[in-house]
């Protein structure tokens, strides 16, 4: 049994109805098409900065002509990559985030923070990056039940606090795997590497000139990726940790709901934030993991759900022991 104050609280929580409204459902896709262009842009900055000057500095190593143009490619792409590739991309990533704090605060109920956050993004640009995703009908089916259907029968207050949760939890989760299948993509690339130089006798001049030097900024932009996506993931964990700090303190009692309610939005700001400058993950490898990820991040709901519910049954039995 819930105290009536508790189920107002759950009529007022329909998260998972308006998750998968149609206008919900197209910033989900919005957001979804312009992280995937920012991807995109991580896919040129590997070709330019990676694919190409390790092509240079082997075709260099063949026709001497090629050393300066090599040298010249290499500043001008340094240059470009800095002004202008990677200044993009932040643009990108901010929209999106910005897109999907629009469906955050509509679906869990909060307000929007126009002194973190700025201006709300524009209908027409969340109406036309969302018709690119709605072509794929399959793809855009995905984006329903955005959070788990387990919180339904929590009030609103720690429904918001499950949700916030989920969206730490199943970042953490992605990038620690990614990070495990980046760095040992490039050790077996390099063991490959070195196995061709041992098959071929070669010397270790031979080695580093023809292979590690080609192959080191290859090495370098894994190791930053690794490092990047580990910071970003151990900055989420700790989020987690607070997150399930305030958890504790509602189960017993410690907190009012308006006081979680504004810690919440607290929580919101940060999550915006990770969003807004985090690394990006390609979406082959999101959409390799997600569903495995998704039948744990319910399995997790499912538990505080349960958590919740026996809080407030315990709750409503010493009230009426003490009657």
């Amino acid at each position: 049994m819930i105290t009536s104050q508790h189920m107002d609280n759950m009529m007022s929580n329909r998260i998972i109805e308006d998750q998968n409204t149609q206008q919900q459902l197209e910033r989900l896709a919005a957001q979804r098409y312009i992280y995937s262009q920012s991807k995109k842009l991580l896919a040129l900055q590997m070709l330019l900065t990676i694919a190409i000057p390790i092509t240079l500095t082997i075709s260099a190593t063949i026709v001497q002509n090629l050393k300066v143009w090599a040298a010249f490619y290499g500043i001008v792409i340094s240059f470009m990559d800095v002004a202008v590739i990677e200044q993009y991309q932040k643009s990108l990533k901010a929209c999106a985030a910005k897109i999907q704090e629009l469906f955050d605060c509509d679906v869990l109920q909060m307000k929007w923070n126009e002194l973190k956050i700025g201006n709300r993004p524009d209908i027409e640009t969340v109406s036309e990056a969302a018709e690119n995703v709605k072509k794929k009908q399959s793809e855009y089916e995905k984006l329903k039940n955005w959070y788990p259907a387990a919180i339904a029968p929590l009030p609103l207050y720690l429904a918001r606090l499950v949700c916030q949760r989920t969206n730490c939890w199943w970042n953490i989760k992605l990038r620690r795997r990614y990070r495990i299948v980046l760095i040992a993509g490039v050790l077996l690339i390099a063991l490959v590497f070195v196995a061709i130089s041992i098959h071929q006798n070669m010397t270790m001049i031979n080695f580093i000139l023809g292979i590690l030097a080609p192959f080191s900024p290859t090495m370098l932009w894994a190791l930053r990726e690794y490092y990047k996506q580990g910071e970003s993931a151990d900055a989420l964990d700790k989020l987690k940790v607070q997150i399930e700090g305030i958890w504790g303190k509602a189960m017993s009692n410690e907190l009012s709901e308006e006081a979680i309610e504004g810690i919440s939005r607290d929580i919101q700001n940060e999550i915006f934030d990770r969003r807004r400058i985090d690394p990006v993950i390609f979406d082959r490898v999101y959409w390799l993991l997600r569903d495995k990820q998704e039948a744990q991040m319910n399995k997790g709901a499912e538990e505080l759900v349960k958590e919740a519910l026996n809080s407030f049954d315990n709750i409503v039995a010493e009230k009426n022991h003490d009657q």
